[in-house]
């Protein structure tokens, strides 16, 4: 089997992180929801950052910067000199960030958060991760302490 190309492997990403968002946006009672979530959207973007990775180790990089690494700055800059493990870190979020907005919705339910407290949460964490974690949390705690 051929590898994606990377066009196609963004695509491929893509597509399936915004399935997995519109169900927690668009379906949030559906009892599925979550199964589906975790278990087919976010596999499938393991299984597709898994090919990202495996393209950005199997190439090479712009070495003018020095050695890839993880444990400096520099080495994260040259790291992602190549653009296929940019691809790959990108997948990354994308999954990580499903699985943090799968978190906010369990948890906003088990706490019993209306889901209009949900909705900028969700979007927020679509766009930039880590702050909708933190005002889910800060909600949370409003929600937890009224």
């Amino acid at each position: 089997m051929p590898a994606l190309s990377q066009k196609r492997l963004f695509q491929l990403s893509s597509l399936v992180a915004l399935g997995g968002w519109s169900i927690l946006l668009v379906l949030p009672g559906w009892a599925m929801g979550p199964k589906v979530v975790l278990g087919v959207a976010v596999v499938l973007l393991c299984v597709l950052y898994g090919a990202g990775l495996v393209q950005a180790l199997t190439s090479r990089g712009d070495r003018s910067l020095g050695k890839p690494g993880f444990f400096s700055l520099r080495g994260v800059l040259a790291l992602f000199s190549n653009p296929k493990a940019v691809l790959a870190a990108w997948i990354h979020i994308l999954a990580f960030d499903l699985l943090a907005g799968l978190y906010i919705q369990q948890q906003g339910a088990l706490q019993g958060i209306s889901h209009l407290w949900m909705v900028p949460c969700y979007l927020l964490t679509l766009m930039f991760g880590p702050l909708g974690l933190l005002l889910f949390l800060l909600i949370s705690q409003l929600h937890g302490a009224g």
